[in-house]
């Protein structure tokens, strides 16, 4: 029987050897650096995240974080991957890898031109003098000069959920200011959160989706008996719905539900779920 001790080093072992593969094809040995680093510390914490879940959902995630705050997904940057690679290449979805990724994030608070993980030529290129706090978070203001988008209307609505007005479609903003005022969480997901308690029609069918497997996703009808009462809302999973698989009970993010688009409710998921994958 295998000790816990034993399991843990067993998991990181594949956890490393899933990882480092992926740098080797795609990324440098600076990331290999930062990865066993990272990987390490998740090793010492008292709840070890990857000694539950799929350890391809781990692997990805740990990519994914250290990818967020080394501008990987910046195409201007090398080495560069895109995020869809990312989910590719493990066999994961969007939306629990950035869920996994975000968990990460936030247990070691990792955050741009971080001193524990970021790679050395991100320090060595860090612009210390000419630097601009959004959210919280040290960015670049390079990153942040005159990027100009022009919103949609979804955004728009999304905007006056949030108690947000003056957004006029066809306008162009700052991306930093769009990132900044639309920003997922707490306080903007309770908001979303009363909306939806006054416009969505419960009980409702539909479908949620989930990973059982290597590149396998199966479907799950569920039943919606109404946003949930107790917690509400999650920092990673979002606005969370009490719904019934068969007899039991289960608690769901909204985010991962699925509709027709002819359903009553249709409407008001895909906007919350625009800007909740937009947004977080």
């Amino acid at each position: 029987m295998t000790k816990p001790k034993e399991k843990v080093e067993e998991k990181k072992a594949e956890l490393l050897k899933l990882t480092i593969e992926f740098s080797k094809q795609f990324l440098n040995e600076e990331y290999e650096g930062v990865i066993e680093k990272l990987i390490n510390k998740m090793a010492r914490k008292r709840d070890i995240p990857f000694l539950s879940g799929r350890i391809e959902i781990w692997a990805a995630a740990v990519i994914h974080a250290l990818g967020t705050i080394n501008f990987l997904f910046d195409k201007s940057s090398q080495p560069y991957v895109s995020a869809t690679e990312i989910f590719e290449y493990f066999g994961t979805k969007q939306s629990t890898t950035s869920q996994k990724s975000k968990k990460i994030r936030d247990m070691f608070n990792m955050t741009y031109f971080d001193s524990n993980f970021s790679i050395e030529s991100v320090v060595q290129g860090s612009p210390f003098n000419n630097l601009s706090i959004v959210n919280g978070l040290i960015v670049p203001q390079d990153m942040l000069n005159d990027q100009q988008i022009e919103i949609e209307e979804w955004e728009i609505q999304a905007a006056q959920i949030l108690g947000i007005s003056g957004l006029e479609s066809g306008n162009k903003y700052k991306a930093s200011y769009m990132d900044k005022l639309l920003n997922v969480k707490e306080t903007s997901l309770m908001s979303f959160y009363e909306y939806l308690l006054q416009h969505m029609i419960f009980p409702f069918t539909a479908l949620y989706e989930e990973e059982v497997g290597p590149l396998e996703i199966a479907e799950f009808e569920v039943s919606c008996i109404h946003l949930d009462q107790e917690m509400k809302v999650d920092e990673n999973y979002g606005i969370l719905v009490e719904c019934r698989l068969g007899r039991k009970k289960v608690i769901l993010p909204l985010a991962s539900i699925k509709l027709d688009e002819g359903h009553k409710n249709f409407k008001w998921i895909d906007l919350y779920q625009e800007w909740f994958w937009s947004y977080r």
